[in-house]
Parts: structure tokens; C-alpha cells; sequence
């Protein structure tokens, strides 16, 4: 399940949320399934999970970004990869609420720490130009990112820099969770809990991919204490209901019935919350 996906649930002592299963077996636009070294992850998108942040009415926080002056200090390929995945978070975050100026600043620096990372050539100065021409439309800059990311990716494939392509994606997505995290109170916590108690299956992915491509043992500090994050969302209650699925033989379309709930409370948040932020400071501050 997607940090994007919608649903909701009770307040108070914790947050309760009920879905649906499904059929759906095709990963669609922004799904968040990547496809590293012949292997499929389900990792959430950073767009998805700003479009889910603003659609909870939240207000745009600009002090939750991580400071752009902090990638100069970064020295090592995993602190850099991880940077470049944490400021793309950002990148997203800014762009959908229309911040141009912040998105344009962010990508620059996305751009800097991918030429130390001998991964330049990923980014085109047609590309940037485009996006300087169009920093105030936000539908064109959703777009942009999105082609400049999708440069990235084919630039490390092309070149079997797997083991980056998995860091770049581990940033993305603390970087997606810090921001989720902390939007997840008063009336936001309703949708956003749930949605953070989900990436549990989504840390356990992440873990895969790293350990599956660190051919240097250069991640291994870094899936110990991804491994402590996971202690943090075992407190996590989650329920599964079966119920007999129903076809429909005239339609040739089974219809599935079984439900899976999940309780989420404000100290499970708080727990997860406290490690996302050992772990920033630790590998990108």
C-alpha cells in the first residue's frame, strides 16, 4: 500500500483505518513500484505524498526543508545519494505548494551533489533552463522534476549504479516520511497516520533493495539503524478480516470483500518520528 493512498479513520488515542483489497496487478503512474536490478519495490512517491499532505489542508511548512547549504558538507557517496533522494522530497514539497523559488533553489542543489556523484550528466541545461522559465507554474514544475528524476534513474541504470539508484530512493523516502510525520497532527493525523503506519511494508523494501545492491558493504551502519527504524512501527496494531469474494460469472469479475484495518497512536508517531530524525541528522544534516 501507497503513502498516497486515500482513506481515514478515529482521532483521539490513535488513528483507525479500514481499506479494501485489490485486484489490481498493473502498477499505474506514480504507483511508487520501481523496477531495481530486475527486482520490483513498492516505494512511495514524494510527489504523492505531497499531494496527500496538501490535500489534508496542512499549511506549507518551508523550515521543515532540509538547508541547502548543508549539501557542501556532505563528503560521502552514501551521505550525497541519500541527500540527493532526501532534497528530491523537498523538490516535490515545495513545488506543490507553488514555492517556484525554493524548487528552483532545490533542484540546483540536487544537481550539484549528482556531479559529485559522477551522475551529471543526468541532468541536461536544457532541462534546467525549462524549468527556470516555468518556476511559478506548478504543473509544468511537477512535470519537470519528474523528467529529471526519470533522467537519473535511466543515467544509473545505463551505467549499473543500482547500489546509488537504492540510496537515492532510501532518501526520497525518510525524507517523504519526515515530512508526513510532521504534518500528522490535529485534524491532518486522521488521514496522515494510517498512511505512515503503511510503510512499514515500504521500509522492508528499502532494506531488500540496499542489502540486495551494497556490493562495497558500504550500507551496512545504515540498514542497522533502518533495521531500529522498523523496532519503531512494531508497536503498530494491524488487523486482517476474511470474507468470501463474490463472482460474478456473466461480467467475468470477482469481487473482493476481505478488509484489513490498521490503529496507529500518537506515541507510535512519536516513536517513529524520533528515529527519522536520529537517522537525518546522522547521514544528511
Amino acid at each position: 500500500m501507497l503513502l498516497a493512498a486515500c482513506g481515514g479513520g478515529g482521532q483521539g488515542e490513535g488513528s483507525d483505518s479500514t481499506t479494501k483489497d485489490s485486484l489490481a496487478t498493473e502498477p499505474t503512474d506514480g504507483s511508487g513500484v520501481v523496477n531495481v536490478g530486475g527486482k520490483l519495490f513498492s516505494i512511495p512517491s514524494p510527489v504523492q505524498t505531497a499531494l496527500l499532505i496538501r490535500s489534508t489542508g496542512a499549511a506549507y511548512q518551508r523550515d521543515l526543508l532540509l538547508d541547502k547549504a548543508k549539501a557542501d558538507a556532505l563528503t560521502g557517496r552514501v551521505g550525497r545519494a541519500l541527500a540527493v533522494g532526501l532534497y528530491g522530497s523537498d523538490l516535490a514539497y515545495a513545488t506543490i505548494h507553488k514555492d517556484g523559488q525554493t524548487a528552483m533553489a532545490t533542484l540546483q542543489t540536487i544537481e550539484k551533489l549528482s556531479a559529485a556523484l559522477e551522475m551529471g550528466n543526468a541532468f541536461d541545461q536544457q532541462l534546467l533552463d525549462r524549468f527556470k522559465r516555468n518556476v511559478n507554474a506548478q504543473d509544468s514544475l511537477l512535470r519537470l522534476s519528474g523528467e529529471a528524476f526519470r533522467a537519473a534513474d535511466r543515467y544509473l541504470k545505463n551505467n549499473d549504479r543500482n547500489d546509488i539508484s537504492a540510496l537515492v530512493l532510501t532518501g526520497g523516502w525518510l525524507g517523504s516520511l519526515h515530512l508526513a510525520l510532521a504534518h500528522a497532527t490535529g485534524d491532518a493525523q486522521a488521514r496522515l497516520a494510517p498512511r505512515i503506519a503503511e510503510q512499514r511494508k515500504a521500509l522492508g523494501d528499502l532494506l531488500a533493495l540496499l542489502e540486495a545492491n551494497d556490493k562495497e558493504k558500504q550500507c551496512t551502519a545504515l540498514c542497522a539503524d533502518l533495521r531500529t527504524l522498523q523496532q519503531a512501527f512494531a508497536g503498530i496494531k494491524s488487523t486482517y478480516t476474511f470474507e468470501k469474494p463474490v463472482t460474478d460469472a456473466a461480467a467475468r469479475t470477482t469481487f473482493i470483500h476481505s478488509t484489513s484495518a490498521v490503529t496507529v497512536t500518537p506515541q507510535d508517531l512519536s516513536a517513529i518520528a524520533e528515529q527519522v530524525a536520529a537517522l537525518r541528522t546522522k547521514y544528511l544534516i
